[in-house]
């Protein structure tokens, strides 16, 4: 018999108000004001207020820049304004209870208990963003320049909160803590060659993004709490990765002997060496661990070309990022850690021995290794040519036929990168807001080929 889901239903309820003035083309006003309910917030805040406001002024047109040959166009730009995330899934304000089972004097009974506890204060997570920036276009608008700078400060964060596991449940979900970011975004496009008619022409287009991340306070004033490979932490960056401290490998009994409290207990030659970070003279995992890194990258990018020939057109597409860091899980089970797994074929040439004594890679045994360090970290910076498309236009003589059009596109041609595994692109766990840059053997981009055609009757 087919099982049956159980229906699901929420609702969202909104009211808007927006007023736009223009002043002599040049003054430009909006304020918007803007009330929603959601049936996913707890009883006692369904709704959240969302104003906005926005202001440009558009300098190009001023009697002293009217007639300038240099400048064809500056507006510069100034709002802020309020939103509201309410991406918390359905019933999550709701307590919940689950049909259970037990023994009672030898006999299996079904228990009633509680699963998830009842939170009627939740309401919406609130980010306030203040951005100002200008767009100015040059030779009448073959170089156009667009910038900003943005203050984003999100609220009332909607988390999971740890329970004493005596309440029955082990998280409650609740608005706690900040988070501030801040950065800069450039975009410019240029018509650098461009010819009338058939002739030769050449578009440029880019953008760059800057952003730095911090979280400014947590639930119940911890300083900390800790995320699978991570830890998000007051005054650090979502997405920071938390370990221990490779330090080599230890090469001989008597090094090991003459370190004492430094090396784990039953360490031998050939196993991992960890670095002592908070300098007390003994080695322990749990107290000797450190940010390693972030899965957020420092800068993002994008550039386009579009180039044209009579009736051929080219269009590449370049993407990438910048500083940012990725865990490569898979290396840390096929690396010869755990010779129960299979390895690769690396581990097995170059692993450490006493007539290979490798300061890299441990020699075959099952050692125990701390959840997360800094081994296995990897730089996840690249760049890749995303798309590139070549299209000739049919020249067409017909009354029914307008146009037409044929193309080959290929779509994740090459990436270059410094990454090992199979793509530097990846965050397995892409369904929590505090954990980045986790490659669990995820499936990398298929390059694509296609080709195809476009018509126009």
């Amino acid at each position: 018999m087919a099982s049956r889901t159980a229906p699901e239903k929420w609702g969202l309820n909104s009211y808007l108000a927006r007023l736009n003035y223009r002043f002599k083309d040049r003054y430009l006003f909006t304020i918007t004001a803007r009330e929603d309910g959601s049936s996913r917030f707890g009883a006692n805040n369904k709704y959240g207020f969302f104003p906005s406001g926005a202001f440009a002024w558009r300098v190009s047109e001023e009697s002293f820049l009217k007639n300038n040959k240099l400048l064809s166009d500056l507006k510069l730009r100034a709002s802020y304004g309020i939103t509201g995330n309410d991406g918390i899934g359905l019933y999550n304000s709701l307590s919940r209870y689950v049909v259970g089972r037990t023994v009672f004097n030898d006999v299996e009974v079904l228990t009633n208990q509680i699963d998830r506890i009842e939170n009627p204060d939740l309401k919406w997570e609130k980010t306030a963003q203040l951005d100002v920036g200008f767009d100015v276009g040059f030779f009448n608008s073959r170089l156009n320049i667009t910038a900003d700078y943005y203050i984003k400060k999100t609220s009332d964060l909607l988390l999971a909160v740890e329970l004493p596991a005596t309440t029955g449940s082990t998280s409650v979900l609740r608005n706690v803590g900040s988070v501030d970011n801040r950065g800069f975004e450039f975009a410019f496009n240029t018509v650098n060659i461009q010819n009338t008619g058939k002739g030769f022409n050449w578009t440029t287009s880019a953008n760059i993004s800057f952003n730095r991340n911090k979280v400014l306070s947590l639930a119940n004033d911890v300083n900390r709490f800790f995320v699978s490979n991570g830890v998000v932490q007051v005054g650090e960056s979502v997405g920071s990765f938390y370990g221990n401290v490779f330090d080599g490998i230890w090469q001989t009994q008597a090094e090991i002997t003459a370190a004492g409290p430094l090396a784990t207990a039953g360490a031998l030659p050939g196993a991992y060496k960890f670095k002592d970070v908070d300098g007390n003279g003994v080695y322990n995992e749990a107290n000797d661990r450190k940010i390693l890194g972030n899965g957020l990258p420092r800068f993002i990018f994008g550039f386009t070309n579009t180039m044209s020939f009579k009736n051929f057109d080219l269009s590449v597409f370049l993407q990438g990022v910048q500083g940012n860091k990725v865990y490569n899980i898979p290396r840390t089970l096929l690396d010869g850690s755990d010779p129960s797994t299979n390895m690769l074929k690396a581990a097995i040439d170059d692993h450490w021995t006493t007539t290979n004594p490798s300061n890299k890679r441990a020699s075959i045994r099952q050692w125990r290794t701390p959840t997360t360090f800094d081994y296995y970290l990897e730089d996840g910076s690249f760049m890749r040519v995303k798309n590139v498309t070549l299209g000739y236009q049919i020249p067409v003589k017909s009354s029914v036929v307008k146009k037409a059009r044929i193309y080959l596109s290929a779509q994740n041609l090459l990436t270059v990168t410094n990454y090992p595994g199979f793509d530097p692109e990846v965050n397995a766990a892409f369904n929590n807001a505090t954990v980045y840059g986790l490659d669990n053997f995820n499936y990398p981009p298929a390059r694509t080929f296609i080709l195809g055609a476009t018509v126009s009757f």
